[in-house]
């Protein structure tokens, strides 16, 4: 029988590249790339800045 995980409740910190080798793609909507994203601090997911502020 599988077990489905508790929701995470999000934490989302701000990552800036410090160059435009490394970028982003958003885990919820997947546009990029960007330059700058927020991580949860949990599970990691990221996601672009119209994406957090829909949480």
């Amino acid at each position: 029988m599988a077990v489905t995980p508790a929701p995470c409740k999000h934490e989302f910190e701000l990552l800036k590249s410090p160059n435009t080798v490394i970028v982003w793609t958003c885990n919820t909507c997947h546009s990029g790339p960007h330059l700058s994203i927020y991580k949860c601090k949990h599970c990691k997911t990221v996601r672009c800045q119209p994406c957090t502020s829909k949480q």
